[in-house]
């Protein structure tokens, strides 16, 4: 019998694993974004509302990311996208004044040497709003939905060089705003 159950465990525990779903609103292999013939995977979404006491319009902050930027002791090759907007609420429609935004690929987080601490080291800018040569002629994001925790959205930048980016999400957000 105990030679029985050591010979089906392991078609057990592959039957387990594939019947289990994942529901956690990660759709990988979805969203993301497409640069250069090349496609760069966005599964974790951050929104930050600065002001959430009252109707007071202020920055509206998004990241899109491979990995949770919350762990920092991620892995490096991390690809992200980041913009922000003025708004009250994070509600769906399009947007166009985006007046701040970048996109990398290649960032990692860095053990410190004095602790065990990890710092983000920046990887490669394709796209920044602070720096000539990088920024977007044009610049849209349509959020298509939007619930408690999770959006829909699209989105399209243009660099001046003519270079597109654009992608989508739609899945789970990590509400970092605070009323502090």
């Amino acid at each position: 019998m105990g030679r029985s159950i050591i010979k089906i465990f392991p078609f057990l525990a592959i039957f387990l694993l594939l019947s289990c779903s994942n529901d956690d609103g990660r759709k990988l292999g979805e969203n993301g974004f497409t640069f250069n013939g090349g496609f760069h995977v966005l599964n974790n979404s951050f929104v930050t509302d600065e002001n959430i006491v009252d109707e007071t319009p202020s920055p509206i902050s998004i990241v899109l990311s491979n990995v949770n930027l919350n762990d920092s002791t991620a892995v490096s090759n991390i690809s992200k996208i980041y913009f922000d907007f003025n708004g009250v609420n994070l509600e769906a429609g399009t947007i166009t004044d985006i007046p701040n935004y970048s996109i990398q690929t290649g960032g990692a987080y860095v053990q410190n040497a004095d602790d065990e601490n990890y710092t983000y080291v920046d990887g490669t800018f394709l796209l920044k709003s602070s720096e000539a040569g990088l920024t977007a002629t044009e610049k849209t994001v349509t959020i298509n939905s939007v619930t408690e925790n999770k959006v829909d959205l699209t989105f399209q930048f243009t660099r001046a060089d003519g270079q597109i980016f654009s992608g989508k999400y739609n899945g789970l957000f990590t509400d970092l705003s605070s009323t502090e």
